[in-house]
């Protein structure tokens, strides 16, 4: 039997929302556009020309110690 495998909401928005972002980027090089990006507190217009800097590392959740 095939095991299944269901998504949070959660799951769903966020990938939901990543191929729309992934969307946005290829139409935007595609046509030579500029991105409006959110960086250090203001928004920045970003050329497209190089990808490897419209990509960024999230900041990592914040957690609770548990006790335990």
């Amino acid at each position: 039997m095939k095991k299944r495998t269901d998504l949070s909401l959660t799951q769903k928005a966020m990938r939901a929302l990543a191929d729309a972002v992934a969307k946005v980027v290829a139409d935007h090089q595609q046509h030579g556009r500029p991105l409006a990006v959110w960086r250090n507190g203001e928004a920045v217009w970003m050329s497209v020309e190089t990808p490897a800097a419209l990509r960024e590392t999230p900041a990592p959740y914040r957690t609770r110690e548990l006790k335990g």
